[in-house]
């Protein structure tokens, strides 16, 4: 099965893309195993790569510094080799790195609703756009902005009610239906 799926993606990355909360670094671990590739995270290489929290780089440069630093990651790793990767929440907002990746790897969303995500992020601190007084309003508001951008990812797979070993079975199936 793996060797199948490889061939279908001549050579491409994957990556997965959606909204914080949608499950996107678990996944991905458990896809980079299944087909035996590199797994990154961009918003834990990123923290590395800058020896800092999200939040405190959010805090202490703003989130414009934050992008760039995304697009940084997305540069070197894409075309590099073969990998999965997970990326932020908004990585895909931003049109040079969707464009990089449409062009070079097949993006899957990891599409959730507003109550699954609710309930996944209402106690998470670590999550910088979110830390506000009127979350629910604030992640409504996330969710009508990327929503229609996430569309533009290659597959859809939603997640809601499923546990990831479904999650991860229904992009395998799709992962083998790509021509």
């Amino acid at each position: 099965m793996n060797k199948k799926i490889i061939s279908h993606l001549n050579n491409r990355s994957i990556v997965l893309v959606g909204m914080m909360g949608s499950g996107k670094t678990t996944i991905g671990k458990l896809l980079a195993e299944e087909l035996k590739l590199p797994f990154y995270d961009s918003d834990n290489e990123i923290e590395k790569s800058l020896g800092k929290k999200i939040n405190d780089i959010f805090k202490e440069n703003g989130e414009l510094f934050f992008r760039n630093e995304e697009l940084n990651f997305f540069e070197k790793k894409i075309n590099q080799k073969q990998v999965i990767i997970s990326s932020g929440g908004g990585s895909f907002v931003n049109k040079e790195i969707q464009k990089r990746i449409k062009r070079d790897c097949i993006s899957i969303w990891l599409k959730a609703s507003k109550e699954t995500l609710i309930n996944r992020l209402k106690n998470k601190k670590n999550r910088p756009l979110l830390n506000v007084e009127n979350f629910e309003d604030t992640l409504s508001l996330l969710l009508n902005e990327r929503n229609a951008i996430y569309e533009r990812a290659d597959l859809t797979i939603t997640i809601d009610k499923l546990d990831k070993v479904k999650i991860l079975q229904a992009i395998i199936k799709s992962l083998e239906s790509l021509k």
